[in-house]
């Protein structure tokens, strides 16, 4: 999120405006295909993984060992660390990211000199591979995977300010900012490709109706995801000023 934020400060940067007029349709659809371009560019590969749940393990007694002489000597548990607890990590990918990767700027405003505000719709083609365990003191009870793919769907709510910062000596400073002030998270075509011991249609029935049976049973567990997803969004697309020495840029 960071990176794909700096990208679109350096790419908005030249079209920003000091006067309160709205870019034309064409400017707006030439600076959503070269943010695309950057962002295809810097998109991470994994794009997310956690495997922090990964590899529990506690200390668990192996036996005894005696301490000492014979006689006054006396026995001591030996512990050892084992696999432990519930165990599980996800992997998130896009291998054709230059193909399926969709982004679009609209409803572009200047509402005022300096301060710019748009929305970017982007939308994108994932696999994602999950992974579950159990142990219970160096016992595996459970272990299975999950393989699948679905198209995420993201719009982000953004402003963009700029302003000059003048100098007491040599031309001013531009400061730009770009932040996102809201964000909706979500996704569509959702499918399972791949369960424990089935594969192909059968995987994919399965992975329908387990996905009918969250929906309907527990209809909050997908909301408050998303809503955890929206805010880490707005948390993270905060960025800093980027700031550009134009005394510095032509001394060059």
């Amino acid at each position: 999120m960071r990176r794909f934020l700096v990208v679109a400060c350096l790419a908005l940067l030249p079209s920003s405006r000091v006067r309160a007029e709205p870019l034309s349709t064409s400017e707006v659809s030439n600076l959503s295909t070269t943010l695309r371009g950057l962002v295809v560019q810097f998109l991470p590969d994994p794009l997310y993984v956690d495997e922090k749940h990964w590899g529990g393990q506690k200390k668990v007694a192996s036996g005894l060992e005696w301490r000492g002489k014979a006689i006054g000597g006396r026995p001591e548990v030996q512990y050892k660390m084992k696999n432990n607890g519930i165990w599980w990590k996800v992997r998130v990918t896009s291998p054709n990211k230059g193909e399926s990767l969709w982004l679009e700027l609209r409803d572009w405003q200047s509402p005022e000199p300096g301060r710019i505000t748009f929305t970017a719709h982007i939308a994108l083609d994932t696999e994602f591979e999950y992974d579950r365990q159990i142990w219970d003191e160096g016992l595996r009870l459970y272990s299975g995977s999950v393989r699948g793919r679905t198209r995420a769907l993201l719009t982000l709510y953004c402003e963009a300010t700029t302003h000059t910062e003048p100098k007491p000596k040599g031309l001013p400073d531009i400061v730009f900012r770009l932040r996102v002030v809201k964000s909706a998270c979500g996704y569509d075509s959702l499918r399972i490709d791949h369960v424990p011991g089935l594969g192909g249609d059968a995987a994919r029935v399965i992975g329908e109706l387990a996905k009918g049976a969250v929906e309907q049973w527990h209809p909050s567990l997908e909301r408050k995801l998303l809503e955890k997803a929206n805010a880490a969004i707005v948390k993270s697309g905060d960025t800093k000023e980027v700031r550009i020495s134009l005394g510095k840029v032509l001394g060059k």
